[in-house]
């Protein structure tokens, strides 16, 4: 279980190379709407549609395993 603390913040860069820190219930709203380049991880900074992020995986046509 990922605990997160009550005032993090994410680092992103937004399409025209402004810098910003925003909480983390907003950065799916930023990337779905294409507004955010970038975002920093724990492990790095993440460049979108480059990238792995997770939900904006490809189609699976496999047996669902989860919730067994």
């Amino acid at each position: 279980m990922a605990i997160t603390r009550r005032n993090s913040r994410i680092n992103v860069v937004y399409r025209n190379g402004v810098k910003d820190s925003i909480s983390p219930g907003l950065l799916n709203t930023l990337i779905s709407s294409k507004q955010v380049t970038q975002f920093e991880r724990s492990s790095g900074w993440v460049t979108v549609g480059k990238d792995a992020i997770r939900g904006m995986g490809g189609s699976f046509s496999g047996v669902e395993r989860r919730g067994r």
